[in-house]
């Protein structure tokens, strides 16, 4: 079929079909994997208050070595909230591409970057993290023309 027609019929491309596809499934794995880390960071935090209750016990002393290890509550938080949000904005953006709406590839980018900018401000810069981010990013242009 060529592309003329692709385009006229409006059909998805099935290089674009299946970059959807990926992206849904990884959505999918990151929406249960942020719900589930929402939910240690809520018990953890609850612990965390129990124990700074008990710091001035005797033999208490080292736990507030262990928390100031970590990075500060807010800060984690911070990056849970805002990498949920920018999946889920992400995702939205895959449906619309999906719909062949090229606003889908806008909003996917500006997810997927401030994602990714995100991500080395909490936790450093990942070369594996940022050619995936940089390389779907570029498939999905790749597909923008066949996008209205």
């Amino acid at each position: 079929m060529s592309e003329e027609t692709t385009q006229s019929a409006g059909k998805r491309p099935v290089f674009l079909t299946v970059l959807c596809i990926l992206s849904f499934i990884a959505a999918g794995f990151a929406i249960f994997g942020y719900i589930g880390v929402i939910t240690v960071m809520g018990a953890a935090s609850a612990i965390t208050s129990g124990m700074e209750a008990m710091e001035g016990m005797e033999g208490m002393e080292g736990m507030s070595a262990l928390t100031s290890a970590a990075p500060s509550a807010a800060m984690t938080w911070t990056y849970l909230i805002v990498g949920f949000l920018t999946t889920i904005v992400g995702l939205v953006g895959v449906i619309k591409m999906w719909k062949l709406k090229k606003q889908g590839f806008m909003i996917y980018a500006g997810a997927s970057v401030v994602s990714l900018i995100m991500g080395v401000v909490y936790s450093g810069f990942s070369v594996v993290g940022a050619v995936i981010t940089v390389g779907f990013i570029v498939m999905y242009y790749l597909n923008v023309k066949h996008m209205s």
